[in-house]
């Protein structure tokens, strides 16, 4: 009769070391799940460069490591590699450099970046055929900033109406990381 206890007891702890690590197992993938979240949500995020706009510094197809939480507190600075949305309804995203930030004007003339009125060093290889709306000089106001890519020719960025200036709240990250 002792024995039949024994393996009964023996087997009831089995059984409930079994129910215990199951729990244990369930909550681990609930944590890592949410933590995931969190972390793709309101930290970084990945995103894959399309076209040829960046080139040099980005190339078709190159998977990025973009940082949410670089501008909670400070704001874009000049050079910076942004990615951000044209209007707070898009659902695509653009990566472009920071040529210029609230408070300044830019214009390009003659195929040069003026910023302040002094030639800034560009970034591409070539020359700017097309200056688009900064033809004129543009004077950006609070939380608008320029941006172009890196293949002047072959870039859709603030020189054309569909992008224009970039606000801040369009502002999703910054590319901290650039994988392949």
């Amino acid at each position: 009769m002792e024995t039949y206890y024994t393996i009964n007891y023996l087997a009831r702890k089995r059984k409930r070391q079994m129910r215990e690590k199951i729990i244990f197992y369930v909550i681990g993938v609930l944590l890592t799940i949410v933590a995931a979240f969190f972390l793709t949500r309101f930290c970084a995020f990945g995103i894959t460069m399309r076209g040829d706009s960046m080139k040099p510094a980005l190339d078709d197809g190159q998977l990025c490591i973009a940082s949410r939480l670089s501008y909670l507190i400070g704001s874009p600075k000049k050079d910076d590699i942004i990615v951000f949305k044209t209007s707070e309804e898009g659902s695509s995203y653009y990566i472009k450099r920071v040529v210029a930030v609230p408070g300044e004007t830019v214009q390009i003339l003659n195929g040069k970046i003026l910023v302040n009125g002094k030639e800034v060093e560009a970034k591409g290889n070539e020359t700017i055929l097309s200056g688009g709306l900064a033809n004129n000089k543009i004077s950006l106001k609070k939380d608008q900033y320029f941006v172009l890519g890196d293949n002047y020719n072959n870039s859709e960025d603030s020189r054309v109406s569909s992008v224009g200036n970039v606000t801040k709240k369009n502002i999703v990250g910054k590319i901290k990381l650039k994988l392949w």
